[in-house]
């Protein structure tokens, strides 16, 4: 029964990590799967020289509305406009993707400089049980004071992620009563908003320091070619 149930575990810990990629019209792979035709078809050969994964279609800023670690109503749609934004959803008990990116994106835009040193790095808590918002203050400051930890009851995130066609958050119960070590399972890619205010990109686990280096300041300025959605 216990391996039964790791296993499932596994296989859901998996499901999250790779479907979204699939929502989005995309392998687990970086390369598109194949979903469009003409003048789109160009974008499923290669990634534009980008090391995140270029979405068959651009994906809209969620409608919801959250609140930022001060109390504060922060609107995803007006409040990140004409921004280079990076969205996260995690938890700050994560034992590897979220500290990792976090980390990561926090000594990237410590070595850059002008207007793309102050991209919006977000960071969404899916678990509202354990993260309150001094929480996750406390967790960002330890990268960089500038990023921006969000939260909303959990409806409202699972709204956010239909909309950018994620697969929900999954929370598994405590096997014993009164553990707090349960696991939250949740997709693990960084959604990039683009200063046109779509999402065109999104960078899985594994991107490193230099290839955010290059793509960062890329993304400021690139000309996305139109494709339908």
């Amino acid at each position: 029964m216990t391996a039964d149930r790791d296993r499932v575990r596994t296989d859901r810990r998996s499901f999250l990590r790779t479907s979204g990629l699939a929502a989005l019209g995309l392998a687990a792979a970086p390369a598109l799967a194949s979903c469009s035709s003409g003048d789109d078809a160009q974008l499923e050969d290669d990634n534009l020289g980008f090391a995140g994964i270029v979405l068959g279609y651009p994906l809209a800023k969620p409608t919801v509305d959250f609140t930022d670690t001060s109390g504060t109503a922060f609107n995803f749609v007006n409040d990140t406009k004409d921004h280079l934004s990076l969205a996260l959803f995690g938890y700050t008990s994560c034992p590897d993707v979220c500290p990792v990116h976090l980390n990561i994106l926090a000594s990237t835009l410590a070595k850059l400089s002008g207007p793309v040193s102050k991209t919006k790095v977000i960071f969404i808590g899916v678990d509202t049980k354990r993260d309150t918002p001094e929480v996750l203050r406390t967790y960002l400051d330890k990268r960089d004071r500038d990023f921006i930890g969000l939260t909303a009851a959990p409806e409202v995130i699972d709204e956010a992620l239909k909309q950018l066609k994620l697969p929900s958050v999954i929370i598994d119960p405590p096997t014993t009563p009164g553990d707090d070590s349960y696991v939250v399972e949740h997709p693990s890619q960084i959604l990039c908003f683009t200063p046109d205010n779509e999402c065109h990109i999104v960078y899985p686990s594994g991107v490193v320091q230099q290839d955010w280096t290059n793509d960062l300041p890329r993304l400021m300025t690139y000309d996305w070619p139109v494709t339908a959605r």
